[in-house]
């Protein structure tokens, strides 16, 4: 195997001694809990969505003009002044707040991710901006949350909504994996060349390509979907896979719809070949080939609940897991791209610098003797 690149311990202003990124347990535990906590808020996002919760608090940031809602339907029947013409139920006021709460709370171990990296390992520019980027999406995709009930849920608003959550589970992604694992050493690469971020082993850069454009198409798909579901054209279409009886949608909704199911159809495809060539890649961590396998498992899993839609009337669990499981494959090729990137975990970085410095301590006491 190349040997990995052996970077010098990190210090500080006072040169004391930092342990590596990759050895700092509580900023790899707060940027793991990220990427988990955004996807948990988006999976939240579409339970409200399919719920009709989304109007479920009338104002932001507060709900009912309080920090904790009233959860007893007398007290939201009297205070209630949103856009529904009947007042939400206690589930959707608790639905509601529980996204926004979720989201606070991704905020503050975002806050506290990024000052950690900045205060001990501000020397690896690549973790803190990343981290840095993070935190601005996720504050603006708070932002936009207010002006989502304030809009009276205007469609294009949550699909801008949606999107930025999506880039801030990207950027999560990426933070945790250039915190966790490095590139190869500059003598490794060789046989490599420059790709948009970092460089790539030529025997891996197809796999790459495919793994990004996999990515884009998937991400594409699933906007297309929240689109059409906000633009009520969700459930337009009742049979699968085509459009009732008709081959061409008979109507612009319809169009919308059946938009989405060819958008789906051709992500499937490119992410199952994108699975497979990265399975076949010789050299890479156990981890790009269990991503490379989950690829494949989770893209197969959203076909049947997209299918499951129309089969079950387009019941709320269906949909609401049609919008989670695309998010997860969306990361999994975020994680794909980011492991072929940086191939190699800091564990093995430690033991490598570990056997060059038993090494480096076996000449000097050679050469003593």
């Amino acid at each position: 195997m190349e040997s990995p690149d052996r970077r010098a311990p990190e210090t500080n202003t006072e040169n004391v001694e930092i342990p590596p990124i990759w050895r700092d347990k509580l900023l790899l535990t707060l940027l793991s809990i990220a990427v988990l906590g955004i996807v948990l808020q988006i999976t939240l996002g579409g339970v409200v969505r399919v719920t009709g919760s989304g109007d479920g608090c009338p104002d932001w940031p507060t709900c009912f003009g309080q920090w904790f809602p009233p959860l007893d339907q007398a007290t939201i029947d009297r205070e209630y002044d949103g856009p529904r013409a009947t007042t939400p139920r206690p589930h959707n006021v608790l639905l509601e707040y529980s996204h926004r709460t979720v989201g606070t709370l991704i905020g503050i171990i975002l806050a506290i991710a990024v000052i950690l990296v900045w205060v001990r390992h501000r020397s690896n520019k690549v973790v803190a901006w990343l981290a840095t980027a993070e935190l601005t999406v996720i504050s603006v995709v708070g932002g936009l949350g207010g002006l989502v009930v304030l809009s009276d849920l205007d469609p294009a608003i949550r699909t801008v909504h949606l999107f930025l959550a999506e880039i801030g589970v990207f950027l999560a992604v990426l933070a945790l994996v250039a915190a966790a694992y490095a590139r190869r050493s500059p003598e490794a690469d060789s046989g490599s060349s420059k790709w948009v971020w970092g460089t790539v082993s030529d025997e891996h850069r197809k796999a790459l390509n495919l793994a990004a454009i996999a990515g884009v198409m998937t991400l594409v798909a699933l906007l297309s979907g929240s689109y059409a579901v906000w633009k009520e054209a969700g459930a337009v279409c009742a049979s699968w896979p085509i459009c009732g009886g008709d081959f061409l949608p008979q109507s612009g909704l319809a169009w919308i719809h059946m938009t989405h199911r060819v958008l789906s159809f051709v992500s499937i495809v490119v992410v199952l070949y994108a699975g497979h060539k990265v399975w076949r890649l010789p050299n890479i961590s156990g981890a790009l080939r269990s991503a490379a396998l989950a690829a494949v498992v989770l893209i197969f899993s959203q076909m049947l609940m997209g299918a499951a839609n129309p089969w079950t009337t387009f019941a709320e669990w269906a949909r609401a897991g049609h919008l989670s499981l695309a998010t997860l494959v969306w990361v999994d090729m975020v994680f794909i791209v980011a492991l072929i990137l940086r191939p190699i975990p800091g564990r093995e970085l430690s033991i490598a610098s570990s056997i060059a410095s038993s090494g480096e301590a076996g000449d000097m006491n050679a050469e003593s003797a």
